[in-house]
């Protein structure tokens, strides 16, 4: 028997829970104590692993020639949370040299 592999799901349930994660870390504290510092940290990371994996996922699929849209749905979403971070970092560098 031949298993037909999922990639496209995967990516995009990878991809769903990576957002959550992330989202998540930024609504935990504003001022996090200790544990909660641990814990941001942890969610920060695992989030950018997922997205990492469910970019993998989507490229396998795109690979495999996996018919459907799951597979760009996952790595649309990771590059576009991608693009809105590289986008506030630029914004920071960028508006955070200048002095009044």
């Amino acid at each position: 028997m031949e298993s037909k592999k999922k990639f496209g799901t995967g990516s995009t349930l990878l991809s769903s829970l990576g957002v959550l994660m992330l989202v998540g870390s930024y609504l935990i504290s504003e001022n996090p104590a200790g544990g909660e510092s641990a814990g941001i940290r942890l969610l920060f990371y695992t989030a950018i692993g997922s997205l990492g994996a469910s970019l993998v996922l989507g490229y396998a699929g795109m690979l495999k020639e996996e018919r459907g849209f799951l597979k760009f749905a996952g790595m649309g979403s990771a590059f576009l949370i991608a693009a809105a971070l590289i986008a506030a970092l630029l914004m920071m560098v960028l508006a955070g040299s200048r002095e009044p």
